[in-house]
């Protein structure tokens, strides 16, 4: 069985998703998401394009800078400058590369 990445990538989403609400109001590292997905920052960024308010601080503590993010209104979507509500569990057509309704074209070279 081959390994979808769009599921896998929705997947990761829904998890760092139900990670932040449980932690809320509560920071969760960015270690802690690290572990869901080394590309956490892909993740969160499909989660506030999808209208989630996700808030991110850097602390440097020895020289060392700690990352680490929380919702910034638990449970709550406030979406209004979009038309079509994503959620994590199911994207639009029009936040993949290649829709599935997408009509084919090709180059042709003779």
């Amino acid at each position: 069985m081959k390994n979808n990445p769009s599921h896998n990538t929705v997947t990761q989403s829904s998890r760092i998703l139900r990670l932040l609400c449980s932690a809320y109001p509560s920071w969760t590292p960015s270690a802690a998401l690290a572990n869901i997905s080394l590309q956490y920052s892909a993740r969160i960024l499909e989660l506030r394009r999808a209208g989630w308010q996700i808030e991110n601080r850097v602390e440097v503590v020895n020289g060392v800078r700690h990352g680490s993010f929380r919702l910034a209104k638990p449970l709550e979507r406030p979406n209004p400058n979009r038309g079509v509500e994503v959620t994590p569990d199911r994207p639009s057509s029009s936040d993949r590369l290649f829709p599935d309704d997408a009509p084919l074209r090709h180059l042709d070279l003779g």
